[in-house]
């Protein structure tokens, strides 16, 4: 394949990913902090003006948010890393007759008292709904279904691939090699706005081609896990099976432990195996049987939570997926939501995510720049008369 062929794949892809790639790389460069910000906006969703003797457990939270709106059935609780946070509960109509126009509480940990309540993810800009609504935006373009996700999915396998072909595009034709590909890696000081917007466009894709690669791997994984990533992983690293692969009973499981129980359960199984990290999440999954616990602190360095699987039924240890442990294929898939979200280098991690989301839009608009000022003269060309067209002045610019 051509040179001039890559460059025409290089273009068209880029122009296509390009609107998609600057609102996913804005969002996502907000989204790096988006809790500290989410807290930041709404005080008093997050915080507990007095803190009180003590939490209540996760079963005294729930039923006090069940009787203090009727119609609720929660299903997942977050419980506060300090006294001074609130408790999240997240759940859903109880029946086809309970109408609710929220899905998340905040409680006090210390009283079970409502904070307040949001339909998280619903489209707004003021300072309840921004946040969550840009999260939402982010990974699923705010559509129903699953058909953002696809989309963006899509749309970052392509980004992934098309990576290469940036970087294939930097390389010199010619030697010697390392000094003409120096000017590669500079921008050019006092340039105009067209070799500006170039230097930009090719430097930043060097200098971050890591990142943005790792940023688009990690985006087609988290939207195409089961769909793409997960076989692909599976198929050539050992990989476990996932609970939530199974096929779910014909009618739900009666639930014999209450959300006290099974964090009871789950706790022991933590201690005995050594972790030392709270637990978290807890998320029932009802129509599976079983509870998903999480353990772990808010955007904790490495790899991510901790999760363990406690039948609902009986008590039982299910499954457990510690946090860079089990299979080779189980971490490569644990790993992908740390990378993308920075955590997995911590605070540093977090800012360079931010940084790369802010690249991200920059790389999509320049190259568009780029495009359009090519455009131009390659427009005017074919609209000039014949007899005025200038030999050779068809010739395909091999610069991006």
């Amino acid at each position: 394949m051509k040179r001039a062929s890559w460059v025409w794949l290089h273009r068209y892809v880029g122009l296509v990913m390009a609107g998609f790639l600057v609102l996913t790389g804005l969002t996502g460069s907000v989204l790096a902090f988006q809790s500290e910000l989410d807290a930041w906006l709404n005080p008093r969703l997050f915080r507990v003006e007095q803190a009180g003797a003590g939490p209540l457990s996760p079963s005294q939270l729930i039923g006090q948010a069940e009787r203090d709106n009727p119609g609720l059935q929660a299903y997942a609780i977050i419980l506060p890393d300090t006294p001074q946070r609130s408790a999240i509960v997240l759940g859903g109509a109880r029946d086809a007759a309970a109408a609710l126009d929220y899905n998340q509480l905040f409680l006090d940990p210390a009283t079970g008292a409502t904070l307040g309540r949001r339909l998280n993810g619903a489209f707004g800009l003021d300072r309840e709904r921004l946040i969550p609504f840009l999260y939402r935006l982010h990974y699923t373009l705010a559509t129903p279904g699953r058909w953002g996700e696809w989309l963006l999915g899509g749309i970052a396998l392509a980004w992934m691939l098309d990576c290469f072909v940036g970087f294939y595009l930097t390389l010199p034709r010619g030697r010697p090699f390392w000094r003409k590909w120096r000017p590669a890696w500079k921008i050019k000081r006092g340039a105009g706005a067209y070799r500006l917007n170039f230097d930009l466009h090719r430097a930043f894709g060097l200098w971050l081609w890591l990142v943005l690669f790792l940023v688009a791997l990690s985006s087609m994984a988290l939207n195409l896990n089961r769909e793409v990533f997960r076989p692909i992983v599976a198929a050539v690293l050992p990989t476990s099976p996932s609970l939530w692969d199974d096929p779910r009973p014909a009618v739900p499981p009666a639930f014999a432990l209450d959300w006290d129980a099974a964090a009871q359960k789950a706790r022991e199984e933590a201690d005995r195996r050594g972790w030392d990290s709270p637990l978290g999440i807890i998320h029932a999954a009802r129509a599976e049987g079983f509870y998903m616990m999480r353990f772990g602190r808010e955007h904790e360095p490495g790899f991510g939570a901790s999760v363990m699987y406690v039948s609902g039924v009986d008590g039982r240890i299910l499954s457990v997926r510690e946090a860079g442990g089990g299979k080779a294929g189980d971490v490569v898939n644990e790993l992908m939501f740390p990378i993308h979200s920075g955590q997995v280098a911590g605070l540093s991690g977090r800012i360079l995510i931010c940084v790369a989301g802010l690249v991200i839009a920059m790389l999509s608009v320049t190259g568009v720049y780029i495009w359009w000022k090519k455009r131009v003269p390659r427009v005017t060309r074919r609209r000039r008369p014949p007899e005025l067209a200038v030999p050779g002045s068809g010739e395909i610019d091999a610069v991006r």
